[in-house]
């Protein structure tokens, strides 16, 4: 009887322990691209070593760091190609992790180099000049004054109707 009950507890613990790890490893919280330079790719940890890397995308976030899996060697061989290169990594967002998968809940599936660099993009050649940028500045004097007028025949409109249901 005792034997059972401890078959049971057992059972049941590597069913839950199963099912966690099923759900970790399978559901995504969200998928996505994200494009940057390669700062960083490189095998590392004690215990479990994972491939990690970082990108420097240039916009809110400088740095953004991923996880790439053992079962993905394509992926890994890119990375470490084009390891200072612009690049477009397509990923997959975990709830959570293990050690042994990688320390982010970033994990690529795919690379691939781009040419653009988003440090080097140059602003048009075709700026206005400052004769188009007066006419532009006048435009928006006029348009702000127009709705400013509206405003405050909106106002009397309203003053009108409030008189006029009071009658």
């Amino acid at each position: 009887m005792m034997k059972k009950v401890l078959f049971i507890i057992l059972a049941l613990i590597i069913i839950g322990f199963s099912s966690y790890y099923a759900f970790v490893y399978y559901a995504s919280f969200s998928n996505g691209v994200r494009a940057g330079q390669l700062v960083k790719f490189s095998k590392k940890g004690i215990g479990f070593k994972t491939w990690e890397g970082q990108i420097s995308i240039e916009a809110t976030q400088p740095i953004w760091n991923f996880s790439v899996q053992d079962n993905l060697p394509e992926v890994i061989k890119k990375l470490q190609e084009l390891q200072g290169e612009n690049v477009k990594l397509t990923y997959i967002e975990r709830y959570k992790t293990f050690p042994w998968l990688g320390e982010t809940k970033y994990f690529v599936t795919n690379v691939e180099q781009t040419n653009v660099n988003v440090a080097n993009i140059k602003e048009p050649e075709n700026k206005p000049n400052n004769a188009e940028l007066e006419e532009l500045r006048q435009e928006n004097k006029e348009l702000k004054e127009t709705i400013l007028d509206l405003k405050e025949r909106v106002s009397e409109l309203k003053t009108t109707i409030k008189v006029l249901q009071n009658q």
